[in-house]
């Protein structure tokens, strides 16, 4: 029930009737939003602007057939006109209450609707390379992902959550080399110290001890000590994940995607659809142009379908490249019959987004959705100081070793509260704080501290009804309407958290109304009229219960999206 939606239906239903040359495209220019300063009302929209501009009328005219029509409608208290052209409404306390009891019918549905119809989505994340365990710097995309495939899953798509693991090149290399050295210090009894590009960490020291308690190993076969070394540092990974609380549908191996032949029927394609050529790339700027030499490749023609520049899909030397094999995995994705591939990644890939879609559109899937979220760097800050992390030179803080010391209620909030494209300063000493400072600590504070409120209430006997309560709605304070007009914006919150696939919303909004609540709860302290449990009137306590009772399941509902538990006690 989304009375903002609603509100701008009914407000375009009166200008079809009263105009006929009133356009419907404008709809996504019209906006009907609570607004910031009580000042403008409960409703603003800046309908009055729009339409006089389309239907070439006088604004104060748009006005009065819209004022006079809406104030027919006994829950509007008050329309008004403001300059430059805004419909500024009052609702009446009885839609309140009306309105109170509608969602209190709803209970945990509220604020749900089936937005997606079974569309089918494949959110890629995480994909951290099998070189090690995960690190604090993988939790954000672990936990963007996981969160925005549950609310997508919540809302009517039908969602595939996939890992890609990169078992393939350079970096598998450099980790099959280190094992190797681990493995000849143990037979020999040396301890030589890791070459260049080897990666450090005790992690991989614990996995070479593995192998060498193996019937029969051979630490001269590379494939094998490639195969082995993936192996165990994807249970390193799978292991961490499943601590955190994330999942996945499906594991996809670079490996599998060179085995089975995808990458030569992507060259066959590309090359029949005259997409590919032998040429040079253009000579790199600053100090990459130094020792730079023209050299000849096979280049895929992505200029054409809006990347800034030709890419190399195959090496001089007759190898791949990274970026061929993400053209056969998209190409594998978008194969499996989506309406939209989500990718989540670090935001040093920015440089990819245009490369990759270019090759969705040259391969002839014009039509599916792609999308890239980014999410920014985090800040890990331990006593006031940011701790510098590198997974090859072995200074990183694996989420093994903080995920005991904080939680991962706390990990799992904490990592969605700030949009993903910004920076994320992660402090430890604040998220170990029971305090205000601490938000996740502050929204399961006021979860609990509701229901504290509904024991009291049963230890004193009364009688709480929480389904239509009949009420004088004119005895409705100011702070109880604020309380009901913060839950009516959930179901607004929901939608443009999947339009805008940012699950950070649900946490802003958690957060904002817990405080309301807080509030509300330290009036009735300060105040006898705004207590909760009002012996001498059980209507008023009634209406309040209520109210209490959809904050409760709204928090339920948006922590459950976060996969973090609510708390009867704290």
């Amino acid at each position: 029930m989304n009375i903002y939606k609603d509100t701008k239906i009914l407000i375009f239903n009166i200008l079809y009737q009263n105009f006929n040359n009133f356009n419907k495209d404008i709809e996504s220019k019209v906006s009907c939003e609570q607004p910031k300063n009580e000042k403008f009302g409960d409703i603003s929209s800046n309908i009055i602007l729009i339409a006089s501009k389309v239907l070439k009328i006088d604004k104060k005219e748009i006005s009065k057939v819209l004022t006079s029509n809406l104030l027919k409608n006994k829950y509007f208290e008050k329309a008004e006109y403001v300059e430059p052209g805004f419909l500024n409404l009052i609702l009446s306390n009885e839609f309140w209450l009306d309105f109170l009891n509608k969602i209190s019918l709803q209970g945990d549905e509220y604020g749900f609707s089936n937005l997606g119809k079974n569309k089918k989505i494949n959110i890629e994340f995480v994909s951290a390379n099998p070189t090690g365990p995960l690190h604090i710097g993988h939790l954000r995309g672990a936990i963007f992902g996981d969160v925005l495939s549950k609310l997508l899953s919540k809302t009517g798509f039908i969602v595939t959550k996939e890992y890609y693991v990169n078992d393939l090149g350079t970096q598998i290399e450099n980790l099959a080399l280190t094992l190797k050295h681990h493995l000849q210090n143990y037979v020999n009894s040396e301890n030589n110290p890791l070459k260049e590009n080897m990666y450090k960490g005790e992690y991989l020291k614990s996995i070479a001890k593995k192998f060498l308690e193996k019937p029969s190993f051979e630490f001269n076969d590379t494939e094998k000590l490639k195969e082995y070394s993936v192996k165990k540092n994807l249970e390193l990974i799978k292991k961490d994940l499943t601590d955190l609380g994330v999942s996945f549908d499906n594991y996809v191996s670079e490996k599998s995607i060179h085995k089975n032949g995808l990458m030569e029927n992507i060259y066959e394609i590309l090359k029949n659809n005259d997409l590919l050529y032998h040429g040079f790339l253009e000579k790199p700027k600053g100090k990459e142009a130094f020792n730079w030499k023209p050299v000849k490749q096979l280049l895929f023609k992505s200029s054409l379908h809006g990347d800034k520049s030709d890419r190399v899909i195959k090496k001089a030397d007759g190898k791949w490249t990274y970026f061929a094999s993400d053209i056969a995995y998209h190409y594998d994705k978008a194969s499996r019959g989506y309406d939209e591939i989500i990718n989540i990644w670090g935001a040093d890939h920015a440089g990819y987004i245009h490369r990759v879609k270019a090759s969705l559109i040259a391969l002839g899937f014009k039509n599916i959705i792609f999308t890239v979220k980014l999410c920014q760097i985090v800040n890990l800050i331990d006593k006031q100081k940011v701790i510098k992390m590198s997974k090859r030179d072995g200074n990183f803080i694996l989420v093994s070793d903080i995920l005991p010391k904080i939680g991962k209620d706390v990990l799992r909030f904490f990592m969605l509260t700030r949009k993903n494209d910004a920076h994320l300063d992660f402090d430890l000493e604040k998220c170990l704080n029971e305090t205000n400072e601490n938000p996740s600590f502050y929204v399961q504070y006021a979860y609990a501290r509701i229901s504290s409120i509904k024991r009291a209430a049963l230890e004193k006997k009364q009688k709480i009804k929480i389904e239509n309560v009949k009420f004088d709605s004119s005895l409705l304070s100011i702070p109880e309407i604020n309380l009901i007009k913060s839950l009516s914006l959930w179901p607004k919150v929901i939608e443009s958290s999947v339009a805008y696939r940012e699950p950070h919303r649900i946490v802003y909004f958690l957060i904002e109304i817990a405080g309301k609540f807080h509030s509300y709860w330290s009036l009735g302290k300060s105040d006898k009229k705004y207590k909760i449990l009002l012996d001498e009137n059980l209507e008023l306590t009634n209406v309040r219960f209520m109210i209490l009772d959809m904050i409760q399941k709204v928090l339920k509902n948006g922590l459950d999206l976060l996969s973090v538990s609510v708390k009867d006690k704290m």
